[in-house]
């Protein structure tokens, strides 16, 4: 099999949100200070459960190559930027991207999605953070890769928070 490296990149660090269970950073009240005021605080803590959800189930997404749950944290018309600066708009566009990729990706082993800062603007709670993760290319031969991301969650008209822009770096 061969490797995309940017597709590799990109899904590390989806966070879908796209964590094997427990390795998900919740914000620390240091990450709530910098977003400042009661308003704020309360739009992060909603949020947070779905943030932490698509953290949780990325790992086990990425490890089975289960590409609809790679695009489930997105909104219908959510916006996914790889690292190479391909633009993928709407979660369907986003699944057949997941899809087509992981048919050339090496098997993926394990890895972790890290929120290192959270702040509101608006009605939006953008999370930037990093993600780890290994890959084998060959039996025996795991290596470890990892990258960079800022999420933009925002709630639907039902209340949901799902992802309305993702960047990979």
């Amino acid at each position: 099999m061969t490797s995309n490296p940017r597709f590799l990149a990109g899904a590390a660090v989806l966070s879908v949100s796209l964590l094997a269970a427990g390795c998900a950073a919740a914000p620390t009240p240091a990450h709530r200070a910098r977003a400042g005021g009661q308003a704020d605080a309360a739009l992060i803590s909603a949020a947070q459960p779905a943030i932490a959800e698509a953290n949780t189930a990325w790992p086990g997404a990425m490890r089975t190559r289960d590409a609809a749950a790679m695009a489930a944290p997105f909104a219908e018309n959510g916006t996914l930027v790889t690292a190479g600066g391909k633009a993928i708009n709407g979660r369907a566009a986003i699944e057949r991207y997941y899809r087509e990729a992981f048919q050339h990706a090496p098997p993926i082993l394990d890895g972790e999605i890290v929120d290192d800062g959270i702040a509101t603007s608006g009605n939006l709670v953008h999370v930037w953070g990093h993600g780890n993760y290994t890959v084998e290319h060959t039996p025996g031969q795991a290596s470890s890769n990892s990258g960079y991301f800022l999420a933009v969650w925002q709630a639907d008209a039902g209340g949901a928070w799902k992802i309305v822009r993702y960047l990979t770096f």
